[in-house]
């Protein structure tokens, strides 16, 4: 998308935003590992992954899922990646409250998308995709799934979500405020689970992708949006539409982020 037709563009609609869901294990993972990296207190934050551990557990426990089956397409696998497709009555209690982020929210409103933010957006989103090569977890960490900052720590190369967190990171230091950067989860069409930037502006949401140089409004990017953070907030996740029901009851959707 062009700048001039960006700019030009009117506010498009945010997108459409379902129930509560549980965080990536492998992103509260990361913020046990790098809390300053997901929020500006870091005892809030490993409170707040400690407690999305457990809703996890309970979630996933026996008394919660019964003996429903996951749904035919889904692969029994370890514990990748999880993301709930029908939470039913389970509790989850993924609001992660950090009093300094919620000060910081009221005084910052959704960046407004001049010539300057698109600039930024660009040169983070290139800069990021042509210093990182793609590896998967298992090559670039011997790990299935591990989220990092391969830059920060001097390594060259990452998962999807790996791109994912150095923009965000990257993009806090430019001075884009945390509630306008939200971690997105989507499946490719071609089946991959995918993880990808979304900046919300105020001309609508735009996907920073290390899988394209072209930066472009959530709804023109060719994916199936699953689940995603909300306002910033480390551990605030939602599906990205009401989920669907499963043929068979609950179901827990495992799979690997690439």
């Amino acid at each position: 998308m062009s700048a001039s037709a960006c700019l030009a563009a009117p506010a498009a609609a945010t997108m459409p935003l379902g129930r509560a869901a549980l965080p990536p294990a492998g992103y509260v993972a990361f913020c046990q590992r790098q809390p300053l990296d997901c929020g500006a207190d870091a005892a809030q934050v490993l409170a707040g992954a400690r407690r999305a551990e457990a809703d996890r557990k309970a979630l996933l426990a026996p008394a919660a899922v019964g003996r429903a089956e996951p749904a035919g397409d889904v692969t029994p696998a370890p514990l990748l990646f999880t993301a709930v497709i029908e939470a039913a009555e389970a509790p989850v209690s993924v609001s992660f409250v950090d009093p300094t982020w919620r000060a910081s929210a009221r005084r910052s409103a959704i960046p407004r998308l001049d010539p300057a933010l698109w600039t930024t957006l660009n040169r983070v989103n290139g800069r990021v995709n042509q210093n990182l090569l793609r590896r998967t977890d298992a090559d670039a960490w011997g790990a299935d799934d591990y989220w990092a900052t391969p830059l920060r720590d001097g390594l060259s190369a990452g998962d999807c979500e790996d791109f994912v967190l150095e923009k965000r990171r990257a993009l806090l230091d430019a001075g884009v405020p945390a509630r306008a950067l939200n971690i997105a989860v989507a499946t490719t069409a071609w089946g991959e689970t995918h993880a990808v930037l979304l900046v919300n502006t105020s001309k609508g949401e735009f996907v920073l992708d290390n899988l394209t140089p072209w930066i472009v409004p959530w709804k023109s990017a060719p994916y199936h949006w699953r689940q995603r953070q909300v306002g910033g907030e480390a551990f605030n996740w939602v599906m990205a539409a009401p989920a669907a029901k499963s043929r068979r009851g609950q179901g827990v959707l495992i799979a690997t982020l690439r």
